[in-house]
């Protein structure tokens, strides 16, 4: 089963940031599916979509929180939706057509 996390991150904007975030990310197991970054005045904010194995849900959190002693604060939540395997909403659609 595979877990989702919702990261948030908070630094002083410098170069290289969110690619010492990807290799963690990697590294530890967790695919990086979505995220929105922001610079605001000379800080980088950040929300990231991770999903990994159940199994390496504790490990992607430590290797993201470890970051902190390089200036990184980064917060880790679980997805609830995930937790409750609702995943959107399904819709059947048919359609008629004809030449004329």
């Amino acid at each position: 089963m595979r877990n989702t996390l919702v990261l948030t991150v908070l630094a002083s904007d410098r170069t290289g940031l969110v690619e010492v975030l990807a290799q963690r990310i990697a590294a530890a197991g967790g695919n990086w599916e979505e995220s929105r970054m922001a610079r605001l005045a000379g800080q980088f904010a950040g929300i990231l979509l991770v999903t990994c194995e159940a199994e390496r849900s504790d490990q992607v959190a430590a290797a993201v929180r470890a970051l902190s002693s390089s200036g990184l604060q980064v917060t880790v939540r679980a997805s609830p939706e995930a937790a409750t395997g609702a995943a959107g909403t399904r819709f059947k659609l048919a359609l008629t057509g004809g030449l004329g």
